[in-house]
């Protein structure tokens, strides 16, 4: 087995490292399964979706939307921090408690297609979040 291959299969099962750096100097990364989206991009599927979105760094909850519909999201339609909160982040980086976010932020969705998902969305949003080259990456679901 090569090395890519043992890193994507030990990314399929959730792997936990303690973060042992300083909050303060790190990137953050957000990812979320929430089905967070900028309006601006296509919606999920809400059945069977196995794509991803690309939420810019700079964007602002006001700019995102939610597609899910497997969960009460009431609370996510009046503030969308409570599963992506990317403006209490970003003030976090502002008061020094983070050192700085990411270039680019990740959302899935809803699906019911697990082996595909682990296939191929998994693998391939792994390999997004890894160059941002974050020292903390968040997970949020829905």
């Amino acid at each position: 087995m090569t090395e890519e291959q043992a890193l994507g299969i030990s990314r399929l099962c959730i792997p936990f490292t303690p973060f042992r750096g300083k909050l303060e100097e790190a990137a953050v990364c957000l990812v979320s399964t929430a089905g967070v989206r900028l309006v601006s991009q296509p919606a999920f599927d809400t059945q069977h979706e196995l794509g991803h979105r690309v939420i810019p760094g700079d964007a602002t909850s006001a700019l995102l939307t939610v597609d899910d519909t497997h969960y009460d999201h009431g609370c996510v339609d009046r503030d969308r921090n409570c599963v992506f909160p990317i403006d209490r982040l970003r003030e976090l980086v502002a008061v020094g408690k983070v050192g700085a976010l990411t270039e680019s932020h990740f959302a899935t969705a809803y699906t019911q297609q697990l082996r595909d998902f682990a296939a191929f969305t998994a693998v391939r949003l792994a390999r997004e979040v890894a160059a941002e080259r974050p020292q903390a990456v968040l997970l949020t679901g829905g």
